[in-house]
């Protein structure tokens, strides 16, 4: 038998965090998106990738971490934290993709959608994409 998975207010938050925070970098790339292609076609172009690829996965993963070790207690830096952001930040954007080319809406109508639908996927994709160590309070024993 299948094991359903209980829902959880932390997973919830911590989903609800990173919708929010990749839906707020898609919004603000989308608005520069022209200002940084018509500059120096071929520089503007880098740059777009640059912080599309380069600087946004690693906030969402440092973000990720940071909400990992509010909420369940974890502990430790894990050192791929740019490969851990970038792997939610291509799952948000397959998903989207797939959305925009089936609904034909643009970025901003879907945004709303992905908010209500996409929090609670993601705080589990965020919760397992990054192992860290729980919290251990070691007894001190004294030897006197």
């Amino acid at each position: 038998m299948h094991r359903i998975r209980k829902l959880s207010k932390q997973t919830f938050m911590h989903g609800l965090v990173i919708t929010i925070a990749l839906v707020v970098a898609q919004l603000l790339l989308d608005v520069f998106q022209n200002a940084l292609l018509l500059f120096m076609s071929p520089v503007g172009f880098a740059f777009f990738l640059f912080i599309s690829y380069g600087i946004e996965p690693i906030i969402i993963g440092v973000l990720n971490i940071v909400m990992l070790q509010r909420l369940y207690k974890c502990e430790g830096w894990q050192i791929g934290f740019w490969l851990n952001g970038l792997f939610l930040l291509l799952t948000f954007s397959t998903i989207t993709l797939l959305l925009q080319t089936i609904t034909g809406l643009p970025f901003f109508a879907i945004a709303a959608v992905e908010i209500l639908i996409l929090p609670y996927p993601f705080g589990i994709l965020g919760k397992f994409s990054n192992r860290g160590q729980k919290t251990s309070n070691p007894q001190q024993t004294s030897t006197t």
